[in-house]
């Protein structure tokens, strides 16, 4: 009798135990329902970090230099780039002195305030007049290399990029007794050794480019980014689309496939070299000289092929007469858009959010996938790697949680659809229903990165939708 009453008091307790986990199991299960707000393109002009027009600031360093710089702090801080050029005469022969350098440091220290992302050029000569007024000894301009780099590398938060080798008239690399082979070489790699990796250096054609780096093939994926000084060589061009040949940044004659350290290649090998190259490293200048290579359309398909994300935002107004005189006709909401507004829209990167969804998943499965779709539709991409980020908010509470989505933002190719998946793992939320922000954000100037859509923009970022998780099926 006791063995019977032992078996039933077993089986009473596998029942319990059955019923308990079944009734934890159920109270485990999560069901997902997600609702996606539309997502509707839109032709906004974007104020994001690393693209778009430049304004240039030029500065003469002496011992005396009384600029007064208040009228920088007071700038409205944002994103946006600067040219900051800095004519080293005074010093063209010995080393810059202490107040100098002081002033180039209060300058930098005035800017990187105002939230700005810099390009900075140093050069001897603004005048047309290389020969009196650079260093007769290389090794002088070798050592304000290396004082100018201290201050430099002090603000490497916000020097984006440092143009030129110090020579030249505006530094641009040409009718200096230095841009020799020999010279360059030299320069270049002091310049390298003496700044910070994370500083993007500059210069001025495609063939310098091979020239610096030894290499008659562009950079690749594998050595993008990797601090390598190939990987840190970009290009400027301030001679962009003046010509059939750029003002001499390419030669003369038809393409051949083929690319020399030593010599310039036509314009549609030079054009495809850079297609290849500046998909990893920046490209920008200015535009010059009306002419039919900045025609509106031939202009948007080099600057698009060249990947092009900054220019001057000042010259040359005759080029920019022409774009603003062309009204665009296409199936966009670019429709009816000046050609100036829609070049300035294209600019560098501009993403575009295509699509969210959350598909079904299984009540006992831990993981619920959301899926985001969007574009890059501009001429470049950012070579600044951005924070991406879900953000979950909790409607009934205001409860928020932030995912980190694992991505590249730097990869994220002109023309391309990027997919991202990001896992929810939703048995660790309450049961409600929760706002899904979208967010990309700069992690050295905190500028938030905005999508080129209209709809809800917070301090959470671009509202994607809702979704519910429940323990019921809805």
């Amino acid at each position: 009798m006791n063995f019977k009453k032992m078996i039933s008091a077993v089986i009473s307790l596998l029942c319990f135990c059955a019923v308990l986990g079944i009734l934890l199991l159920f109270l485990a299960m999560r069901f997902v329902h997600s609702t996606p707000t539309g997502f509707t393109e839109s032709a906004e002009e974007l104020q994001n970090p690393y693209i778009g027009w430049y304004q240039i600031h030029n500065y003469m360093v002496s011992d005396d230099t009384d600029y007064d710089l208040s009228g920088i702090l007071k700038r409205e801080y944002h994103a946006g780039l600067v040219l900051l050029e800095f004519n080293l005469k005074n010093y063209a022969d010995r080393p810059i002195s202490e107040q100098g350098l002081s002033f180039l440091d209060q300058v930098l220290q005035s800017w990187q305030s105002t939230g700005r992302q810099l390009i900075v050029r140093f050069f001897y000569d603004w005048d047309g007049d290389v020969a009196a007024s650079e260093p007769r000894e290389l090794s002088l301009i070798l050592n304000h290399m290396s004082q100018t780099a201290e201050a430099v590398n002090r603000y490497s938060d916000c020097v984006y990029i440092l143009q030129g080798i110090f020579i030249g008239p505006w530094g641009e690399m040409h009718g200096s007794s230095y841009a020799n082979a020999e010279d360059m070489l030299t320069l270049t790699s002091h310049l390298a050794s003496v700044t910070d990796p994370k500083i993007f250096l500059a210069v001025r054609t495609p063939q310098q480019w091979r020239l610096l780096t030894g290499s008659t093939t562009p950079l690749d994926r594998s050595e993008a980014f990797s601090g390598t000084f190939a990987s840190r060589l970009s290009l400027f061009n301030d001679g962009m689309l003046g010509s059939e040949t750029d003002l001499n940044t390419y030669a003369v004659g038809s393409a051949s496939g083929s690319f020399s350290l030593y010599h310039k290649n036509s314009r549609q090998d030079e054009i495809g070299f850079q297609q290849l190259l500046c998909s990893y490293v920046p490209n920008g200048g200015e535009v010059v000289i009306p002419n039919p290579r900045n025609d509106f359309a031939a202009a948007v398909k080099d600057l698009s092929s060249t990947h092009v994300s900054y220019l001057n935002s000042a010259y040359d107004d005759n080029v920019f007469s022409k774009w603003r005189a062309h009204t665009c006709r296409e199936n966009s909401p670019y429709n009816g858009m000046s050609g100036f507004d829609y070049i300035s829209r294209h600019l560098g990167y501009r993403y575009v959010l295509r699509s969210f969804e959350c598909p079904s998943m299984l009540p006992w499965e831990k993981n619920a996938a959301v899926n985001i779709t969007l574009q890059n539709t501009g001429f470049s991409n950012c070579y600044r790697p951005f924070d991406v980020s879900l953000i979950l908010v909790k409607k009934e509470t205001g409860e928020t949680c932030s995912l980190a989505v694992e991505t590249d933002t730097r990869f994220w190719n002109p023309g391309e659809e990027i997919r991202l998946t990001i896992p929810v793992t939703v048995r660790e939320y309450a049961t409600g229903t929760y706002d899904l922000y979208f967010q990309i954000s700069d992690p050295v100037s905190g500028h938030r990165v905005l999508p080129a859509n209209e709809g809800t923009r917070s301090e959470y970022g671009f509202f994607l939708g809702s979704m519910d998780i429940s323990i019921l099926p809805k």
